[in-house]
């Protein structure tokens, strides 16, 4: 027998990674692995849910048809950003599993697999600490002026006036951090500014006092963390509860002397209201890796701030995720192929109906 893969990878999750970790643990359910390699281009991406013939998918590039047309006998289908849809499903009637290698499958369409009987294997927390990494990074590179000196001095700018009082920031150690949702970027965000002496505010209305306690923190209510923090980081997840969860209100709540960052989702934020906030230095600055609109229009007022850190949603781009989330997908596809109940599976009740036993 021959196991048929098809890996869709790209310039970020490297098709010889996933072939790498795919060999590695699928050999041990068949030693005839036949794989289809196709590198996807991650330009032209398309970020809006996109229904009708394309089902409920989104943030995702390219056409299914281009899938779909590459399916033939394929049994394991491995993605990053390519469309997973009815169409591409139904082009082999072999398919057994589906797996997608980010936080959350959404360029799947999870209804029409869960129709199928086909699990979508996924990878949450794959970039955690990644992300967990660079929200630290920002901070410091906001208040220390680490990027706007860097932009200076390749400029020929030997600017010293930032040894200016009024423009130099401040040490971390003994501020204050609050942070906005307290899953495991906002833990390990929260770790990682103990070790450097901060004290830890956080807001997470499903997140218990016990819990928080365990990673040094103290749960908060919203107004709270606002009015207290000298740094204010977002990690919750966008939904209709958190969309402009931080807007004009919540902004002037704000020390003046605080900043505010994000590495989450920038419609977490009204960026209007915090475009106005930073002109009127309401507050002392931003640091954002996200925006509302992606990418970054070139005539957008956060381009000519000088209050303002910004990179183009990079947060989670480090080598070390893309061989956590292959090996994670491999680990996972390997399980259901034997048998074996995965950790990662977005539609667990088909388990059930594919008449093993999954434990």
């Amino acid at each position: 027998m021959t196991l048929h893969i098809l890996v869709i990878g790209d310039f970020f999750m490297r098709n010889e990674v996933l072939k790498y970790y795919l060999s590695k643990y699928l050999s041990e359910v068949d030693e005839n692995l036949d794989f289809q390699m196709i590198e996807w281009s991650m330009h032209g991406y398309q970020k809006g849910e996109a229904k009708g013939v394309y089902g409920k998918i989104q943030e995702f590039v390219g056409e299914p048809s281009d899938v779909a047309k590459r399916m033939d006998e394929v049994e394991v289908l491995v993605t990053h950003l390519a469309p997973v849809t009815s169409e591409v499903m139904d082009a082999s009637d072999r398919l057994k599993v589906i797996a997608c290698t980010r936080g959350g499958p959404i360029n799947v369409d999870i209804a029409a697999a869960t129709q199928r009987n086909i699990p979508v294997i996924y990878t949450p927390g794959r970039n955690d600490d990644a992300v967990a990494d660079y929200t630290i990074g920002m901070i410091l590179a906001e208040t220390r002026n680490i990027a706007r000196s860097h932009e200076a001095l390749k400029k020929g700018i030997w600017k010293d006036e930032f040894y200016d009082f009024d423009l130099c920031g401040y040490e971390l150690v003994g501020k204050t951090l609050g942070v906005v949702g307290f899953g495991h970027i906002g833990r390990k965000v929260a770790l990682r500014a103990k070790a450097f002496g901060m004290k830890i505010l956080v807001y997470d209305p499903y997140a218990s006092k016990e819990g928080i306690a365990e990673f040094g923190g103290e749960l908060v209510d919203f107004e709270t963390l606002l009015r207290n923090s000298d740094f204010v980081t977002i990690h919750c997840r966008l939904t209709s509860e958190t969309e402009k969860l931080i807007g004009k209100k919540e902004l002037s709540m704000m020390k003046k002397t605080a900043y505010l960052i994000n590495t989450a989702r920038g419609k977490i934020v009204d960026e209007e209201a915090l475009i106005e906030a930073l002109r009127k230095k309401a507050i002392a600055g931003a640091a954002l890796d996200v925006f509302a609109e992606e990418p970054l229009n070139n005539d957008s007022p956060l381009l000519s701030l000088d209050n303002v850190t910004i990179t183009p949603h990079i947060a989670g781009a480090a080598k070390d995720v893309v061989h956590r989330a292959a090996r994670m997908v491999a680990e996972d596809i390997k399980r259901v192929l034997k048998g074996e109940r995965p950790i990662h599976c977005a539609n667990p009740s088909v388990l059930q109906k594919l008449g093993k036993d999954y434990t």
